[in-house]
């Protein structure tokens, strides 16, 4: 970790299995990494540099996340909500930093089975309740090659939720709005996916907020071109900018793929918007624009 106080002790709130561990500690500037555990969800005792109720609370919240085993068979990711789990974390370490003063610096880390872990992994909470990102913990690690930064989309069922599911399975960073209350057509979004939803519109007013804030919209698309999809492409032209529509009746190609990266490198598309029918319109659309997002990062790699 960098450090620009290198005399002040760093107390490191983050999550982990076994024990629900969930407070770390550098014992000396000249150490590396976040330190051994020192703080876990089983007991409180004096050695723990907060009050017991403070523990408690955290022990709480420590035990929620290590009953979840994420890798198991047992529990469904569907419905757990990254977002709520942070902003308890961020008040935990809060209050943690007004407890300890000066004595040490307190950041917060997310855990490795976030999926947008990489977005803002470790935070420093300052004195006054400041969040001040710090450079990423994993950055030193080589990263795979990526056709884009992160992909957004608008929570619905068919193409995207396909490029959302593409995005968790295979290591990109991934968000965007949703209408308010979450809604699609199979009742609401899954928590899974970290979208912002609204505070007021539906459909349209989500669609044009991913096409604005996105660098360009890929349609994936299946026979004509319509509802929801045509609308994203005439917000697309209207706000202007760049766009590709992608047809998939005979399936996925190694020229469709090629199209995409091609126009995803003509436009520098950091951040990609991805739109596409809802899957009781065009049935197989989920799949198929998994299929193509597979294709496209294959094809990265081999050019």
């Amino acid at each position: 970790m960098t450090v620009d106080q290198p005399n002040v002790l760093i107390l490191t709130v983050m999550v982990d299995y076994g024990n629900a561990p969930f407070l770390w500690r550098v014992d000396s500037p000249e150490q590396a990494g976040i330190g051994p555990n020192i703080c876990d969800g089983t007991t409180w005792s004096e050695s723990c540099p907060m009050s017991e109720g403070l523990w408690q609370k955290f022990a709480d919240w420590a035990i929620e996340f290590d009953r979840t085993a994420f890798y198991s068979n047992d529990f469904n990711a569907d419905d757990w909500d990254w977002l709520a789990f942070h902003a308890r974390g961020f008040q935990l370490a809060n209050w943690l930093k007004e407890e300890v003063g000066e004595k040490y610096r307190v950041v917060y880390n997310k855990p490795f089975e976030d999926p947008n872990h990489s977005i803002n992994e470790q935070t420093e909470i300052l004195a006054d309740g400041i969040l001040n990102p710090l450079p990423q913990l994993r950055g030193m690690h080589l990263k795979p090659l990526r056709f884009c930064q992160h992909i957004v989309s608008g929570g619905q069922t068919g193409a995207d939720r396909g490029a959302l599911d593409f995005a968790i399975n295979h290591g990109y960073t991934h968000g965007g709005w949703a209408p308010r209350g979450r809604e699609a057509e199979d009742g609401s979004i899954p928590l899974k996916y970290q979208l912002t939803e609204l505070g007021e519109g539906g459909y349209r007013q989500r669609t044009r907020r991913n096409v604005k804030d996105s660098d360009g919209t890929l349609i994936i698309n299946l026979g004509e071109l319509d509802g929801g999809s045509l609308a994203t492409l005439s917000f697309a032209q209207k706000i202007g900018k760049p766009h590709l529509v992608i047809q998939l009746d005979l399936g996925v190609s190694s020229e469709n793929s090629a199209s995409v990266l091609t126009w995803l490198r003509e436009h520098s598309i950091k951040t990609l918007n991805v739109a596409g029918p809802r899957e009781s319109k065009r049935l197989g659309i989920y799949r198929m624009t998994g299929a193509l997002l597979e294709a496209v990062d294959a094809t990265i790699r081999t050019t």
